[in-house]
């Protein structure tokens, strides 16, 4: 569960805000499931948050009330699935001039406080800034998402697209960034460089202990009995294409013939299951597909190790993304290949509460991953290890109290309290 936060923080008045974000609940993303608990931790706190979110599933409700949180789904044109937005499956189209008028409505009926804008490159974005115009509220935008492609002819689009068209339409009008980690903010720093910044990490709800049956019945599902489990958690896409992890099996094999890489995931490139072919290592690569985020504790209880790398950018620009750091929540070692001062100068320890390797180098993946599979003490150790770092850096308690403070900072700086304004 995640932590509790009781009361009206400072004993100040409770906010209305706005969460915008064309990603929300049941749509699984990072960014939908930090809205989605940020939101409900806000009403814990005592406060009134709302929902504003693209209708990109026609079976859930445009009205909607999750946990509390009230969400209104705008009406929205669904954007087919392309290789320059790595075939994300969720994107959408809500800046119409109907649904200007039902987020009109909507402000008037909750009056918020301050606009706290998910992803600055979806077009809820567009509204945002009009809603800041139109009702002078301070919008403050987390950025999720460095606009990068491992694809060179693709970024020469995005990166115009993001650092003239997004700066001067989006970035330019928010009153502060929020960054979930250092190398997020550098990245505002280079493509936004007059724009405010805040370092506020990801919430992680912990996994809880994973229910034995639950376990069982994954190993029974994937014929895991007898194997060494090594998972990887996170859609499959062309920056997280396990090209790394599928390539290094073939040694692993070598040593532990038992051994299996187990994907859990959307698929969205067949960059995995062609160098696995070409390896000739099908049997040794299961692709469990997507599973509900309530499998995961089980399919993390199936696995000694988890390791996926992301491609996006080079390692000492790369954060740990949000998988990476619940699968350590739960005291599973993880092997990633990204900037150690990610959540900070020395926070992150490569050794002792990760392991930290070089990318494109799948013999040096495989050392790491033989030399965790010989020793379980070293894995209980560091997999220990890194659970307490997320529990004492990332936990929903301190991640909604920093987010208020921004709030408050915002609204005191610039005078807009709901209580000041006319009705």
């Amino acid at each position: 569960m995640s932590a509790m936060v009781t009361g009206v923080d400072e004993n100040r008045r409770p906010l209305s805000i706005c969460m915008l974000s064309n990603l929300f609940h049941p749509v699984v993303s990072g960014s939908s499931t930090q809205s989605r608990i940020l939101s409900g931790q806000l009403v814990e706190a005592g406060h009134k948050p709302f929902v504003i979110t693209a209708r990109v599933d026609r079976s859930t409700p445009e009205k909607d009330d999750f946990g509390g949180v009230p969400v209104y789904r705008l009406p929205c044109i669904r954007v087919p699935k392309m290789p320059i937005s790595l075939n994300f499956p969720w994107l959408s189209w809500t800046f119409l001039p109907g649904n200007l008028e039902r987020i009109r409505r909507i402000f008037l009926r909750h009056r918020p406080d301050v606009i706290h804008l998910h992803n600055h490159m979806f077009d809820l974005a567009f509204s945002g800034v009009w809603l800041r115009r139109q009702f002078r509220v301070p919008l403050v935008v987390t950025i999720h998402t460095m606009i990068r492609h491992s694809s060179a002819v693709y970024n020469m689009l995005l990166y115009p697209a993001d650092r003239i068209f997004l700066r001067y339409t989006v970035a330019r009008h928010a009153d502060l960034m929020i960054c979930p980690d250092v190398n997020i903010r550098d990245y505002v720093y280079e493509a936004f460089p007059t724009t405010d910044t805040a370092l506020v990490p990801y919430g992680i709800t912990p996994p809880p202990p994973a229910d034995p049956e639950a376990v069982a019945e994954v190993v029974k599902r994937h014929d895991l009995e007898g194997r060494r489990v090594i998972l990887s958690l996170g859609h499959v896409h062309e920056i997280r294409n396990r090209r790394d992890e599928v390539a290094a099996m073939k040694e692993i094999l070598g040593v532990f013939p038992d051994a299996v890489l187990l994907i859990v995931g959307k698929e969205a490139t067949e960059t995995p299951r062609k160098l696995a072919r070409e390896l000739e290592i099908e049997d040794s690569i299961i692709f469990a597909g997507p599973r509900p985020h309530e499998e995961v504790p089980a399919y993390i209880g199936a696995a000694e190790i988890e390791a996926h790398l992301f491609t996006q950018d080079a390692r000492e620009r790369t954060s740990l993304g949000i998988a990476t750091e619940e699968v350590m929540a739960a005291g599973l070692p993880a092997i990633v290949s990204a900037n150690p001062n990610t959540l900070g100068p020395g926070v992150l320890k490569p050794g002792e509460n990760f392991f930290n390797v070089p990318r494109n180098s799948p013999k040096h993946l495989a050392e790491t991953i033989i030399d965790l599979l010989k020793d379980p003490d070293r894995r209980r150790r560091v997999g220990e290890a890194g659970r307490q770092t997320i529990l004492d850096q990332c936990s929903w308690d301190s991640v909604c109290r920093q987010n208020l403070a921004v709030y408050r900072d915002m609204i005191d700086r610039l005078g807009t309290h709901q209580g000041d304004r006319n009705e």
